[in-house]
């Protein structure tokens, strides 16, 4: 009955994946944008992709992985999901109560 529980309630774990390698691209500005080398058309593509995640699906996990899906570099994934999480918990955000209550 012990070794039913324990595999049960194992938990997942993620593994080191050593592809993953950020590129500086301009460390003199300011801009996470420019300083990950993103134009402003891909940075403009990148929030759109954050609004139909965000109107597309019901929880965050399916948001998130829609977002990365369409990222082409680890570089847009950082600030794409930065701009998902304010789109979130935005004031101006009709939804931001809910969702915090539902754990989206």
């Amino acid at each position: 009955m012990n070794v039913l529980g324990k595999l049960f309630n194992k938990k997942k774990t993620l593994k080191a994946v050593p592809i993953l390698k950020l590129c500086i691209i301009d460390d003199t500005t300011t801009d996470l944008w420019l300083t990950l080398g993103i134009t402003n058309e891909r940075r403009d593509e990148l929030i759109d992709i954050c609004e139909q995640a965000y109107h597309q699906f019901d929880s965050k996990s399916l948001c998130y992985e829609y977002i990365v899906d369409h990222c082409k570099h680890v570089n847009e994934v950082i600030p794409a999901t930065i701009v998902f999480e304010r789109m979130c918990e935005g004031p101006g955000n009709q939804l931001a109560g809910l969702i915090k209550l539902f754990g989206r």
